[in-house]
Formats: C-alpha cells, sequence, structure tokens
C-alpha cells in the first residue's frame, strides 16, 4: 500500500486544496472537484461459471473484468466483487475477489482510475437492498483491499401522482476523487447529500454536499470531515 501512495498518488497532477492538517480549519472549507469515475463499459455474462450467480460485468479494458456476483446457493458472506481474465474455453481465471457484502443484495461499483500501475483504481462499491445503505471503498490492484465505509446516499426525492417521498440512491457516480501526495479526497459534484452517521453522535441528516468530504491516507484510514471537521471512521475489521 506504501508503495501505491508514494508512486501513484505522487505521479497525479490533480490538486486539492486544505487536504492536510487536522483539527478544525478556518472558514467554509474550498472544494475544489477531482475526477469524475471512469465509465467503463458494462458488458454481457462472458463467462460460464456453475457457482457464481452474475448481476453485472464490466470490462476493465486490460484484458481483465470485474463482475458482481454471488453464490448460486447463497452463503453468508453474499455477493462480492470478482476480477478476473476470460480464457479461451469461455472459463474464468479468478485474480482477485472483495470481501463479501453480507445483508447488501449489490455491490454495485464505481471505478475512479489511479495513474499507475495500469488497471488500479479505487473503487466506491454501493451497498443496500431497495435503497442505498453507503459506500464500501475498495483499493483495486492485483487484489482487493477494503479501507472502510463512507455513509452517504444520493437523496433522490420521487414523484409518484400526488406523492413526494424521498429514496436513497447510489452517490458513487457523483463521487469525485482528488489525489494530493499521499491523500486520496473524495467530494461529490451535486447540491446535497444523505449522511446517515456524522461521527459525532447524529444521524440521518441531509446536509449541502459543499460540507462533506472524506480523505483516506494510509496512517490515519478514512476520516470524515464535515465544515472543516476532521472525524475518524471505523476502520475495517
Amino acid at each position: 500500500m506504501s508503495k501505491w501512495f508514494a508512486v501513484s498518488f505522487g505521479a497525479m497532477a490533480l490538486l486539492w486544496s486544505g487536504c492536510g492538517g487536522g483539527g478544525q480549519e478556518p472558514g467554509p472549507p474550498a472544494i475544489e472537484h477531482g475526477a469524475a469515475p471512469v465509465p467503463l463499459k458494462v458488458v454481457d455474462d462472458n463467462i460460464r461459471h456453475d457457482t457464481l450467480l452474475i448481476q453485472t460485468t464490466f470490462d476493465i479494458g486490460d484484458g481483465t473484468y470485474v463482475m458482481v456476483a454471488g453464490n448460486v446457493d447463497p452463503t453468508f458472506e453474499g455477493i462480492r466483487l470478482y476480477r478476473y481474465a476470460l480464457l479461451p474455453d469461455s472459463n474464468a481465471r479468478i485474480l482477485a475477489y472483495s470481501t463479501g457484502g453480507y445483508d447488501s443484495w449489490t455491490m454495485l461499483p464505481t471505478f475512479f482510475s489511479i495513474p499507475d500501475p495500469p488497471g488500479t483504481h479505487l473503487i466506491l462499491a454501493n451497498f443496500g437492498e431497495r435503497e442505498s445503505w453507503g459506500q464500501k471503498l475498495l483499493y483495486m490492484d492485483s487484489t482487493f483491499t477494503d479501507l472502510g465505509f463512507l455513509d452517504v446516499a444520493y437523496p433522490e426525492r420521487i414523484n409518484e401522482g400526488d406523492t413526494t417521498y424521498l429514496k436513497r440512491t447510489n452517490i458513487g457516480p457523483y463521487g469525485r476523487l482528488a489525489l494530493h501526495l499521499d491523500t486520496a479526497v473524495f467530494t461529490f459534484e451535486t447540491d446535497s447529500l444523505f449522511l446517515y452517521d456524522d461521527m459525532a453522535g447524529h444521524n440521518d441528516l441531509i446536509v449541502p454536499a459543499h460540507s462533506i468530504r472524506y480523505t483516506y491516507h494510509p496512517d490515519t484510514g478514512l476520516e470524515l470531515w464535515q465544515n472543516g471537521q476532521r472525524r475518524a471512521v471505523k476502520r475495517p475489521s
């Protein structure tokens, strides 16, 4: 992981102001959005696999694919991301798989490219059932590394006849990634977001998107920043 930050993050020319430091920052946070997600192609199932039930498959563009799949016979771990190479006989050579989704029905990934080595990504994987529960943050190189969980969703207002209600949906496509030295910074290019947990005793809030960012550093892990106040996020077990 240290090589990733030293080489990959140092090579990226995307800069975000005010990323370092600790505690309370003066004034409102200055948001400079980073890169949008990579629009990877969704492809039809291209393998035969007797034990996996495939939901979605993405072409990474380097001869490998990532599929969202679970076992045909349900297990405790549930759904996962699998990275694989396609063999000539339409079987798959599984290269890596992520931690499980457990109770979630989906791990729909949004991919953010890391420049070096090729095929390396940070992934926001949307969890949930009928609504989003938030985003698992994964680092994907030759393996999947679980970096933590972002307790945010997109607050979509749905109109059905005379009724309007709020539905919490996948915020991954609104995510923007900036890399500053050895820190990854996620902001959200939308007006507002649904924050399940502000890590300060408050839950289920609709807040201005510009007030929220998440950072990841290999020493401190994933952190939530709200209006300049830094709060640690529980590390993956």
